[in-house]
């Protein structure tokens, strides 16, 4: 008789009444690699793992329905479920369901009195998704801004977030492959879906409502801190279809057509976004917003674009940037 066949990750056993092993397996399956092909299993099993009380599980299960995840997107049910995690005891979903309710004041949970569903009963997505009038400060290329497009408390909830999960921040090279480089000397995150929260997810969606560009163009939401110093030399977002190994890439993800850039403070000197070729500088306040087209009007390569993130020469810099394609990624 020969070997007998190891069962795939995906169809072991977990105990049944088990919620915190039916998560650690859920979120195994959800960061692998090939997720995709587990996912309805690990779906599944989070789903199992909320049913059996586990606020981490309803939280992010809270978060899928925010943004489709195997499903059309639903905030009511996201907002819905979001109470049910505070209920099963997570602070943190607590604290979103009142910076949720009001943006402009900090989350409190020992303050909080009434119930939760009091909490969700206050939100409107309608009021979370506006956003300030723009303001023109270039036409070629095109730049605009945004005052006040967060609050101070969503700044401080996202800067918190990723404080303690820095890196050193990457680029993309001409050989089409990520990788740290001397012009860029801050450090980052990136917030995968695993790491998302609704305060984020709002945060995303009042973007896609500022730009009229939908959700599913977007990459993964960063935010970049920047030391005495730091900086991010004079380049461009836009990948370059002139360079051979940036071709599939193009093809299978799209040209990175915009960027939007949310200042997430405001206690540092210096720190500018340059655009030099047109002699255009902006620092913003705590919660002002830049964004620009890396493309011109016809979808080419715009080098007006180039640009630089300035140190700041005391302080810190925090911001949350969003990068933009002119399509949804082609399927594995």
């Amino acid at each position: 008789m020969g070997a007998v066949d190891q069962p795939r990750e995906d169809q072991r056993s977990v105990p049944p009444g088990d919620p915190e092993a039916q998560y650690r397996q859920a979120i195994e399956l959800l960061a692998a690699p090939d997720s995709d092909s587990h996912l309805e299993h690990g779906i599944a099993l989070l789903d199992a793992a909320s049913a059996g009380g586990l606020a981490a599980a309803t939280e992010l299960c809270a978060v899928f329905e925010a943004m489709g995840v195997r499903r059309r997107p639903n905030w009511d049910r996201a907002f819905d479920r979001l109470v049910e995690a505070a209920e099963q005891g997570s602070a943190r979903a607590g604290m979103q369901l009142l910076l949720l309710a009001d943006p402009t004041s900090e989350p409190d949970i020992g303050a909080q009195l009434g119930s939760w569903l009091d909490v969700r009963e206050r939100i409107s997505l309608e009021r979370l998704l506006k956003s300030g009038e723009r303001v023109t400060l270039s036409d070629a290329p095109r730049v605009r801004v945004i005052r006040e497009f967060a609050t101070a408390p969503e700044c401080r909830w996202v800067i918190e977030r990723a404080r303690e999960r820095l890196k050193p921040a990457m680029i993309f090279d001409h050989s089409g492959r990520h990788v740290v480089d001397p012009g860029r000397s801050n450090t980052g995150m990136d917030f995968r879906v695993l790491e998302m929260d609704l305060v984020l997810e709002v945060l995303r969606a009042r973007i896609s409502a500022a730009v009229r560009v939908p959700l599913p163009v977007f990459e993964l939401t960063q935010v970049f801190h920047y030391a005495p110093g730091e900086e991010f030399r004079l380049h461009h977002d836009y990948l370059d279809p002139s360079n051979p190994d940036h071709r599939k890439h193009l093809a299978d993800h799209g040209q990175r057509i915009a960027t939007f850039l949310v200042y997430l403070n405001d206690d540092f000197e210096g720190g500018e976004t340059e655009f030099p070729k047109v002699d255009v500088r902006f620092r913003g306040n705590a919660g002002d917003a830049i964004f620009w087209a890396n493309v011109d009007m016809d979808g080419a390569p715009d080098p007006l674009s180039f640009h630089s993130g300035l140190p700041p020469s005391s302080g810190e810099k925090w911001l949350l940037s969003q990068w933009i394609r002119d399509r949804a990624a082609s399927p594995a």
